[in-house]
């Protein structure tokens, strides 16, 4: 009987989410982490999905100063095939602090995405993601960089997409096809009066004003995580990912912070009302293993379904 209940769970999910059209947006996600692997909740999820963005690798400057590729990941389950999939480059900003040959980087970057996707048979790539956190003081060769990397997959038939910030709204528009708004991490969570640093639409609602004349097409990541922060004396110590993760004394603290499906809903509300277009597709970041221990379906339902 629970298999029958756990089946039409599934097919109900799937079906809520095959319609494209404007009342139902297209279905994403990220998973971002160093390993693929699935459980009985992720493949549910998968199955609904049309797009999934999947962390390929980091690109960081090491101790000897050196540009490197950092964290690839490890596939541990097969994909599934009918899923578009994005293969996301985070690029630690130091980066370009560091790199004079943005075109040689490109294509270092390109080439080991492709590598890495003929490896594991990842079939369904259109696009190609970059990931990073630029400043002011990087945006030019970051922009140079972006330039040179979509001349390369446009020679190959990719799209190019970036991530934005909330504050890189004010700034240039990257010179892109397309832009995922990342709505996490919004507020301060090293402050421990900070009770909602993952998402908030008070930290949201001073960046909505640049949403409308904001000249990128863009989607919209969603948060449904949860972390674990620690405290001594109300100084914030570090994020614990494990047990035995800090070196904690008597006395210290360690508080839950997790992103509501209230106050993901009343965001996106309130980026209904601003860009409408921007929930065309509905993103939610993440859905690795460790994430979707916090929630459930039913969780993961009420922000895709916005409309």
């Amino acid at each position: 009987m629970k298999q029958i209940c756990l089946s039409c769970l599934v097919l109900l999910f799937v079906a809520c989410s095959s319609h494209g059209s404007r009342e139902s947006s297209s279905r994403s996600a990220y998973y971002w982490s160093t390993t693929w692997e699935t459980t009985a909740q992720t493949d549910s999820i998968l199955r609904s999905l049309q797009t999934l963005y999947l962390r390929y690798f980091d690109v960081v400057v090491n101790e000897e100063g050196e540009v490197m590729p950092n964290a690839t990941l490890r596939f541990n389950a097969s994909l599934p095939k009918q899923l578009n999939v994005v293969p996301v480059v985070f690029i630690v900003n130091d980066v370009m602090r560091r790199t004079d040959n943005v075109e040689y980087l490109a294509e270092k970057i390109l080439r080991r995405v492709q590598q890495i996707s003929d490896t594991h048979e990842v079939k369904t790539v259109k696009e190609v993601q970059i990931d990073c956190d630029w400043t002011m003081q990087t945006r030019k060769r970051y922009f140079d960089f972006l330039r040179s990397l979509q001349t390369l997959a446009h020679q190959r038939h990719l799209t190019l997409s970036t991530t934005v910030r909330l504050h890189q709204l004010s700034q240039p528009v990257p010179p892109v096809d397309r832009g995922v708004l990342m709505l996490y991490n919004t507020g301060d969570f090293t402050d421990i009066r900070c009770e909602q640093p993952i998402l908030s639409l008070a930290d949201v609602s001073p960046y909505l004003r640049y949403l409308p004349r904001y000249a990128l097409p863009l989607s919209a990541a969603y948060p449904l995580f949860a972390y674990r922060i620690a405290f001594r004396g109300g100084k914030y110590l570090g994020v614990v990912h494990a047990d035995n993760d800090l070196p904690l004394l008597p006395g210290d603290s360690i508080l839950t912070r997790k992103a509501t499906t209230a106050e993901v809903r009343r965001v996106q509300q309130a980026i209904e009302e601003t860009r409408s277009d921007i929930n065309n597709e509905i993103v939610i970041y993440d859905i690795s293993p460790n994430h979707l221990s916090n929630y459930r379906i039913k969780d993961y339902e009420k922000i895709y379904h916005l409309r």
